[in-house]
């Protein structure tokens, strides 16, 4: 036996530690509690076992109410003197076997604290040891308890859905004031653990309405975190406020402004702000100045998200409120995270002009205001605006500027987009070592601050890099699996592109142009930024690949004309050879509405930059040799069950077609996950086709 291959399984009701997780991780086995639950097929075989066959309707049932609990199925299947069905759930058997075994035989403040329990989504052990009133050490019996699970690393405990079912029939135990004050405790808790979401609705229930207005404040102060789902919570929240509730704290339209603004409906949040300011205007209390300077800093920055640029009169008089800076703000603070910086107002001739000095002349004002917050932004909009030009030495230049600026102040995001810059500028003129000293600069930046977006934007612009010297093995696997779908409306962008180009790249067009519609409605709600430019030529190359011309020729005749007044040229050449069908398509037909000599200039240039860009590809290949089939850990066996894998076969339909037993394709599944370092079958397939380990299937 290989003992370093041999895995070792730790089975206990125990937490594990957090450095006990990590080593197990790298390790690649950690058998957690939802591993040993049973799967909606191993429920079916257990009741046939006992002879007992299941209807769809009442496998639903019980599969919903169990969960695949092993011990309640047990408690279920022993009603196998009856049929069952889903209503046996809520049968008084059931509830019996939970009263006599896992109740009754409590004392009263463990039973009192169990209904309390019952009360809350999840809990911690020093949650319920507040909720206890008797001594500490009676918690001892409560410890294996059969009917909750913990989750790794976070210490919470959640019940199981049936026995939660159980113990909400034991509220009656409880009077209001219990209630009340469990939720209270609660939120506490819930607060200083930092699950806001949960704080907020304790808080709600027992009507502590500063306490939830005090979470919300922190929950609400990003600008790029809130999805639609929490914003809906949140406003839900805030309306539950009673009219001399909403008089006695104005600080709630200010929250309210800032959820509207998460979720891009900017009139909305204007509105709020704006009768905010005459309302606190009018009062003059001097206690409330500090919150009306807020409101401008939120008008300001409501502004910049319109590209509108009087955004720095609103910082300005924000300033004149705010002598010690904005409390909700500092440097510390990443306001742009995974974007680019680069927007304009309008198409007319001299916008990037005009977008540049708007951004210097605020600049002084923001960064006093929001203490460091923002740094460097202004150097960093003129490098990628000097990039889409091309004018690269200036773009150089401020690059560098905008990079010492932003780190100095802990603004991370921008010196990213200053390195991304430095790496684009390599490509563009075509040296390898300059791309890969940029690209190994920005790594290493990540690496020494460790924060979690700043491993996105690594991981966004790595994609690029690799995508660029067409070596789709190496994309960051976090851009191939990432729920698109779950992001905040204002980090769409960038990342989409990314994952947009990954298709392009192979030849995934319709999926390419299809998961491109959501952020197109995005990007055309709001002014002329990078990223739409760059989605609509992505969405040109793709019509046109799915020979739907016209469309392609109009997608690529908006490009333009975002562009031509203010000479954009860049992000059509950088795109290269895949851009040139469509161009040469665009210039026989003359048939489209965007000036047709720029586009004879662009062609030129794309043309040239095509032959320089294969050259720097050829140079890569030769340093970077891109994997073999040799290099291919899986065996023939593992591939075609991978492969099967791919095509949406289960594992009873592989083993039905290949003519081995199932539990050879679940070790042959298990040892799949384990070569490839995936957590599920998603991440398996995906990496085998990047890395060329089966082979990929055309687009429905």
């Amino acid at each position: 036996m290989e003992l370093e291959k041999f895995p070792l399984v730790l089975i206990s009701s125990e937490l594990a530690s957090t450095d006990s997780i990590a080593f197990l991780s790298r390790k690649r086995f950690l058998v957690l509690t939802k591993d040993l639950r049973f799967t909606r097929n191993e429920i079916d075989e257990l009741y046939q076992m006992y002879r007992l066959p299941l209807d769809p309707d009442e496998l639903s049932g019980i599969e919903r109410h169990t969960e695949g609990w092993a011990l309640a199925l047990h408690l279920l299947v022993q009603q196998r003197d009856r049929q069952p069905s889903a209503s046996l759930i809520d049968e008084m058997d059931i509830t019996h076997m939970f009263e006599e075994r896992f109740f009754a035989a409590y004392s009263r403040p463990q039973q009192l604290m169990l209904a309390r329990l019952a009360l809350l989504n999840f809990f911690t052990k020093e949650l319920a040891l507040d909720l206890y009133d008797g001594p500490a050490v009676e918690l001892k019996d409560l410890g294996n308890h059969p009917f909750y699970a913990p989750e790794p690393v976070t210490g919470r405990l959640f019940w199981h859905h049936l026995y939660h079912l159980f113990l909400r029939q034991k509220l009656y135990l409880l009077t209001e004031e219990d209630k009340r004050q469990t939720w209270k405790t609660a939120a506490e808790h819930y607060a200083a653990s930092g699950d806001a979401l949960e704080a907020i609705a304790c808080y709600s229930k027992c009507e502590d309405h500063a306490g939830m207005l005090k979470v919300i404040g922190v929950f609400a102060r990003s600008l790029r975190s809130i999805v639609e789902k929490d914003a809906e919570f949140l406003l839900e929240h805030l309306d539950r406020l009673t009219p001399p509730e909403v008089g006695e704290y104005p600080v709630a339209d200010y929250f309210r402004a800032h959820i509207y603004m998460n979720i891009l409906e900017l009139d909305k949040a204007e509105a709020l702000l704006t009768g905010l300011e005459k309302r606190l205007l009018d009062r003059g209390r001097p206690e409330e100045t500090s919150l009306l300077g807020d409101a401008y800093v939120g008008l300001g920055f409501i502004h910049m998200m319109r590209n509108q640029l009087d955004y720095g009169r609103f910082f300005q008089k924000a300033d004149a409120c705010l002598p010690n800076g904005s409390s909700y703000y500092n440097s510390r603070t990443l306001a742009i995270e995974n974007n680019n910086c680069f927007a304009l107002a309008d198409t007319l001739p001299g916008a990037r002009e005009r977008m540049e000095q708007a951004a210097y002349e605020a600049a002084p004002w923001i960064n006093k205001v929001l203490h460091g917050c923002m740094s460097g932004m202004e150097y960093i909009i003129s490098a990628e605006s000097a990039f889409m030009i091309c004018d690269f030495d200036q773009a150089r230049q401020k690059a560098y500027k905008g990079i010492y600026k932003a780190e100095s102040n802990g603004q991370h995001d921008y010196a990213m987009n200053g390195y991304f810059v430095l790496t684009r500028i390599g490509w563009m003129q075509g040296d390898l070592a300059e791309m890969e000293k940029q690209k190994q600069s920005l790594v290493e930046y990540a690496a020494r601050y460790k924060i979690a977006i700043i491993d996105e934007i690594r991981d966004t612009i790595l994609t690029w890099y690799y995508l660029k010297l067409r070596d789709i093995s190496r994309v960051p696997r976090s851009i191939i699996t990432m729920d698109y779908s779950k992001r905040p409306l204002p980090a769409y962008g960038r990342l989409q592109i990314a994952y947009a180009s990954y298709l392009m790249v192979k030849g995934e067009y319709a999926k390419m142009v299809g998961m491109l519609e959501h952020p197109r409605g995005l990007f055309l709600s709001g002014g002329v930024w990078h990223d739409r430019i760059r989605l609509f030529i992505l969405l040109a190359i793709g019509y046109h690949h799915l020979d739907q011309h016209q469309s392609a020729v109009s997608a690529l005749g908006t490009a333009c004309d975002m562009c031509r007044h203010n000479n954009l040229t860049a992000l059509f050449i950088e795109t290269g050879d895949y851009l040139l069908p469509l161009m040469r398509l665009a210039r026989q037909r003359r048939n489209f509405d965007f000036y047709p000599l720029w586009l004879d200039s662009i062609y030129d240039r794309v043309r040239d930059f095509a032959r320089r860009a294969e050259e720097v590809c050829a140079e890569y290949r030769k340093r970077n040799p891109v994997r073999t089939i040799k290099d291919n850990p899986l065996s023939r066996r593992e591939r075609q069950v991978l492969q099967a894998l791919a095509q949406g076969l289960t594992r009873e339909e592989i083993a039905l077609a290949q003519y081995i037993s199932v539990n050879t394709v679940k070790a042959a599944i298990r040892s799949i996950y384990t070569k490839l370092n995936a957590g599920n079958r998603a991440e398996a397939v995906s990496i085998a086709l990047v890395r060329g380990y089966i082979e990929g299937y055309p687009a429905e």
